[in-house]
This record gives C-alpha cells, sequence and structure tokens, in this order.
C-alpha cells in the first residue's frame, strides 16, 4: 500500500509483482519474465515497480535448509550483499489502533455496512493487525454469512 501511494503522489503507474510470478524451474525463464516487466516499465514511464516476496529470491545464504518456495516478507531474511546495495531501506511499523480503524474505513468503504459497525473497536480488538491482515479479515467476515446460509440449507 505504500509503494502504491508513493507511485499514486509521484503520478507514475504502479507494478505490482511478486517473485512467485516471475521465478520458474526452467532455466532463463525467469529472467525472461523480469526483463518483461522492466520492459513495460519503461514503455509506461514514470513507473514504480513494487516487488513483493523478494526474500524468497535474494534470501540469506546461509539458509541452505530453508526451501526456495517459503517466502517471507521479512527484510531481516534478505542477503547481506544485496542489503548493502539497496539505497535507501524504510521500516514500516504495524499501524496503530487509530490507523487500523483508518485502514478499515478504506477497505469497506465501499461496502454497504450497518450503521452500527464500530470501526474504533474493531480497531482495538485487532492489535498486531498489519493492513493486510485487516482486508483478510474483511474478506473473511464478508464469507462468515454465506456459511451460515450453506449451514441452514443442510
Amino acid at each position: 500500500m505504500l509503494a502504491k501511494a508513493v507511485a499514486t503522489e509521484a503520478g507514475a503507474n504502479f507494478i505490482n509483482i511478486s517473485m512467485s510470478s516471475i521465478t520458474s524451474k526452467w532455466f532463463g525463464e525467469g529472467e525472461k519474465y523480469v526483463k518483461a516487466v522492466f520492459s513495460l516499465a519503461s514503455k509506461i514511464a514514470p513507473s514504480v515497480i513494487f516487488v513483493d516476496e523478494v526474500d524468497s529470491m535474494l534470501g540469506r545464504r546461509e539458509n541452505p535448509g530453508e526451501h526456495e518456495a517459503m517466502p517471507t516478507n521479512r527484510p531481516f531474511d534478505l542477503d547481506e550483499a544485496v542489503i548493502r546495495r539497496l539505497p535507501r531501506r524504510l521500516m514500516v511499523n504495524l499501524p496503530d489502533a487509530a490507523n487500523r480503524a483508518k485502514i478499515l474505513k478504506v477497505i469497506l468503504a465501499k461496502e454497504d455496512l450497518s450503521p452500527e459497525v464500530d470501526f474504533d473497536a474493531v480497531a482495538s480488538m485487532t492489535d498486531g493487525y498489519s493492513g493486510s491482515d485487516l482486508k483478510n479479515l474483511c474478506v473473511t467476515a464478508a464469507h462468515r454469512p454465506i456459511k451460515e446460509i450453506l449451514e441452514k440449507e443442510k
């Protein structure tokens, strides 16, 4: 969300990719995908390319036992050589209760909600949740009535 906000403020196009979508078991295919992404970004410049799950490809070399398909999104798992080459690092903390309430309002802005929904109460119950966690919570909550209907039909 932060990278998308930066791209929007800069008037740039935003390209969101995950390492799992550009890696391949076939030799040379991953490089083709990366080249295609950067070629697209060049054609629609200015662009911001956000690479999610980068640690799955650029992880520490001292962890040979971990399987390469285990992405974690933890910057501390990146290899030191990669970290040294990154020009700027921004650590973003988890949102506090007030910001979780704002995030919930953004996520649910287009939804038809009961006037009884108390965003502050939900925000206070979700300490330690990230923006992504809050989005998943909302999706799960949206499925609950469907589950209840299916249970009644059984």
